[in-house]
């Protein structure tokens, strides 16, 4: 659990080096139809890769994190994005395609294939980002400590107010 804290903390005190360099805008803590720390209706699902959608993936600057891109409106920008965990890595020149899909589905997590690095992940996302612009910063941020998927246990996240739970 420490772990998760202390990624969780990496990221808010990267998020707040953006907000006071100008390369994010904290929200308000009121947004249309919720408050920080209460639970928001309004993350859609992940779509994933072979969704139309889907505009791909990276390795972000903060360590130990992948980001997935997607267009859901399809008007050429993205909108959406998800950033997951990196549980481990291995070389694609020693772990074949089927091998990785194998362990992915073996433990239960995401793979993400690159040259020379498979990246394994957690199944779902850390982190749910909506209004993306184009810098990839977000809008709107839900942060799911537990990283159990959309059930509703989703907190908004500012940078101006973190719950108690995410510091």
């Amino acid at each position: 659990m420490d772990k998760k804290r202390t990624l969780v903390l990496m990221v808010a005190c990267y998020l707040q080096v953006l907000v006071f360099t100008g390369g994010l805008k904290a929200q308000p803590l009121a947004h249309p139809g919720s408050e920080a720390g209460k639970k928001n209706s309004v993350i859609p699902r992940e779509p994933g890769w072979k969704d139309p959608s889907y505009r791909g993936w990276e390795v972000m600057s903060i360590p130990g994190l992948i980001s997935t891109y997607y267009d859901l409106d399809s008007d050429g920008q993205l909108d959406y994005l998800v950033i997951r965990k990196i549980l481990r890595q291995a070389s694609s020149e020693e772990t074949t395609i089927d091998q990785a899909i194998a362990i992915a589905k073996y433990d239960k997590i995401s793979v993400y294939f690159s040259h020379p690095v498979i990246y394994f992940t957690q199944r779902n996302p850390l982190f749910y980002c909506m209004g993306v612009d184009y810098r990839h910063n977000c809008r709107d941020i839900w942060v799911d400590i537990a990283e159990d998927g959309l059930n509703g246990n989703e907190e908004l996240y500012t940078l101006s107010t973190p719950s108690p739970g995410v510091r």
